[in-house]
């Protein structure tokens, strides 16, 4: 979705996502665990595709191995201790074994929302800042953590709507809402409720209405495309 970078929170991540120790590694080979750690892969992701991640730890020392920059919060002051870390991951790089690979990112799939997947019927309704019914699904928003208002909530739920009229399966998603959000741009936020005048929508990012499309569990919702 063209984000330069990611801000991610260790305390709200699954473990086996951001780092496997030595122990488990031993247990589980690589070739049978079917999650790469995001540790492997934040540098590529930086050297491939320009995007930088920012990550608050306090569990996964290993990552002093990767990071260009470690700040320490200590009674409420920040301090640079990127030297002290680098020390200490030069220390252990003999006994460990986790975090000193680096593997290619790999290829990035743009997705093409599949327009009729987008159709509700009519059957759309925010229950809750966190979910919207959307025809059948019940599409839980709530991990969106940038979505602060209700009446955000239900911009989101008319722009998915709006996806159904833009795609033509040919178009990736960040075209779509791109084109959205420039129809937006234009005509105010009743472009995205055309007809019902709603006076309840608050502005959300593009970054919002795709990660509810992703949570759009529904078959052909999206093709893929590289």
């Amino acid at each position: 979705m063209g984000a330069t970078s990611l801000l991610i929170d260790e305390d709200t991540c699954a473990t086996n996502f951001m780092i496997r120790d030595d122990k488990m590694m031993e247990l589980v080979a690589k070739d049978k665990e079917p999650i790469t750690p995001f540790i492997h892969k934040i540098r590529s992701l930086y050297e491939d595709h320009n995007v930088s991640s920012v990550l608050v730890i306090g569990g996964s020392g290993d990552y002093f191995d990767v990071a260009d920059c470690v700040i320490m919060l200590d009674s409420y002051q920040c301090h640079d201790v990127t030297a002290r870390a680098k020390q200490i991951s030069s220390a252990a790089a003999a006994s460990s074994h986790v975090a000193s690979s680096s593997q290619p990112f790999g290829t990035i799939f743009s997705r093409c929302p599949v327009g009729d997947a987008y159709k509700a019927n009519n059957k759309v309704a925010v229950r809750s800042k966190g979910v919207i019914s959307y025809g059948d699904i019940e599409l839980e928003v709530g991990g969106l953590e940038q979505i602060v208002d209700m009446n955000q909530t239900n911009a989101v739920s008319f722009a998915l709507q709006r996806i159904s009229e833009a795609a033509s399966g040919n178009k990736t998603l960040i075209q779509v809402l791109e084109e959205i959000n420039a129809k937006v741009d234009r005509e105010g936020l009743d472009a995205l409720a055309p007809g019902h005048f709603h006076g309840g929508l608050a502005r959300p990012r593009l970054f919002e209405i795709a990660g509810s499309a992703n949570r759009l569990r529904k078959v052909g919702s999206m093709a893929q495309k590289k």
